[in-house]
C-alpha cells in the first residue's frame, strides 16, 4: 500500500508572510497649499505705498484722469503726459499733533512721472464745468508747503465721466478734503511737513511739471 503524501508543517501560508503597513493618512492625503487672495483695495494700496509710504487709505478712486496745466499768458491750458487712475487717500496721522491729512496720486498709465500732492500744499480748489482746478505754490518738493512767496501755478484734473459719476464725487471729496485740511491749518496753525520717499518709479516734481511753462 502506497504511503500517503502529507504536506509539509512548516509549509508557509504566503498571505500570512506578506507584512501589513499601516496607512498614513495624513501622509497619503493629497496636499493642498493654502492660497491667499487679496483684495482690489489691498492691492492699491500695495502699488500707492511704494510711492507714498504715509497712505493710510483709498477714500475714492476714479478710473482715468488727465492733468493739464495752465497758461496764463494765453488763457489756456497745455495738456501733460500724465494720465491715468486717479486715487484720493487719507494719509497716517502726523506724529506730533495727531492731525489727519489727506493727498491725490495719479499713477501715470503713460510713463513713469507719477502725480503726488498732498492737500496741505494745495492754496485753492475749485470745480468749474468738467474741470477741478486745484491751485499750488510750485516747489522743489511738492508735499512740503512752500513759502508764501513762491509763484501760483494752476493744475487742471479732467475726470473721465463713467456711469458711477465719478467726476463729480470725486471733484466735491477733493474739495471737501481740502477745506478740512485748511481748517486744521488755521484752527492750530502751520501744517506739518508730510515726506514721502518713493521706493520705486519716479514721484512727479511740480517743478518739472512746470518748468516748460516759465
Amino acid at each position: 500500500m502506497t504511503p500517503r503524501k502529507t504536506r509539509g508543517r512548516h509549509q508557509q501560508n504566503t498571505s500570512q508572510s506578506i507584512p501589513v503597513q499601516a496607512s498614513d493618512y495624513e501622509s497619503e492625503a493629497f496636499y493642498e497649499p493654502h492660497v491667499t487672495t487679496r483684495s482690489n483695495t489691498e492691492l492699491n494700496l500695495a502699488v500707492l505705498r511704494r510711492y507714498h509710504p504715509s497712505i493710510q487709505s483709498i477714500l475714492s478712486i476714479a478710473p482715468s484722469a488727465q492733468i493739464y496745466t495752465y497758461v496764463p499768458e494765453s488763457s489756456s491750458w497745455n495738456k501733460t503726459d500724465i494720465e491715468g487712475t486717479l486715487f484720493v487717500c487719507q494719509l497716517a496721522p502726523a506724529t506730533l499733533s495727531g492731525r489727519i491729512h489727506y493727498c491725490i496720486v495719479v499713477l501715470n498709465r503713460r510713463g513713469l512721472d507719477n502725480l503726488i500732492m498732498n492737500m496741505a500744499a494745495v492754496e485753492n480748489v475749485e470745480i468749474t464745468g468738467e474741470f477741478l482746478m486745484i491751485g499750488v505754490r510750485s516747489s522743489e518738493d511738492p508735499n512740503i508747503r512752500p513759502e508764501e512767496g513762491a509763484e501760483m501755478k494752476t493744475l487742471g484734473f479732467f475726470i473721465h465721466a463713467d456711469k458711477l459719476d465719478t467726476r463729480e464725487v470725486n471733484c466735491q471729496l477733493i474739495k471737501e478734503k481740502w477745506e478740512e485740511e485748511g481748517a486744521q491749518r488755521h484752527g492750530e496753525g502751520a501744517t506739518e511737513p508730510q515726506k514721502s520717499e518713493a521706493t520705486d518709479g519716479r514721484k512727479l516734481n511740480l517743478a518739472d511739471l512746470f518748468g516748460s511753462q516759465g
